[in-house]
């Protein structure tokens, strides 16, 4: 379903974000799709769909890009309540994610030859992951499983 502009802070982000990086002459859409998986079928792939490792689609057609984003949910670790939570993701953290966006948009639909860094990632101490409360793990793709 897709949001209204100027209700989402993803959607408006990655908007103002686009239009800085690639200029207004092509458009971008970012919405969110909680039932994507890690495969693409045939239909999508004739189309030109590209999968990025973060459970996100890109395609560009007549001048519009259309990127589908998957957030992962967790179970509540206090109370094991079955309801999945969805994330909540700073703005820093939110800006490094589209900036993996853009270097994918750009290889992938514009063809630039661009350099991948390597992700370092970076944990904060919080809680050990629990597998069992995780989405991505339950789907066999969660960067964190065993």
């Amino acid at each position: 379903m897709a949001q209204r502009h100027g209700t989402n802070p993803w959607i408006d982000s990655f908007s103002r974000r686009m239009d800085e990086e690639l200029g207004n002459e092509d458009r971008w859409t970012l919405n969110f799709n909680y039932k994507l998986e890690n495969d693409l079928n045939e239909s999508q792939r004739k189309e030109g769909w590209k999968i990025y490792i973060t459970s996100s689609f890109g395609r560009l057609r007549d001048r519009r890009g259309l990127v589908l984003l998957r957030l992962f949910r967790q179970q509540c670790r206090d109370c094991y309540n079955p309801y999945q939570h969805k994330p909540t993701i700073r703005q820093k953290e939110m800006q490094k994610v589209f900036d993996r966006f853009i270097l994918k948009i750009r290889k992938n639909c514009y063809m630039e030859t661009v350099t991948l860094t390597e992700r370092k990632l970076q944990y904060r101490k919080t809680k050990p992951h629990q597998t069992s409360l995780c989405e991505a793990c339950a789907l066999g793709m969660c960067c964190f499983s065993d």
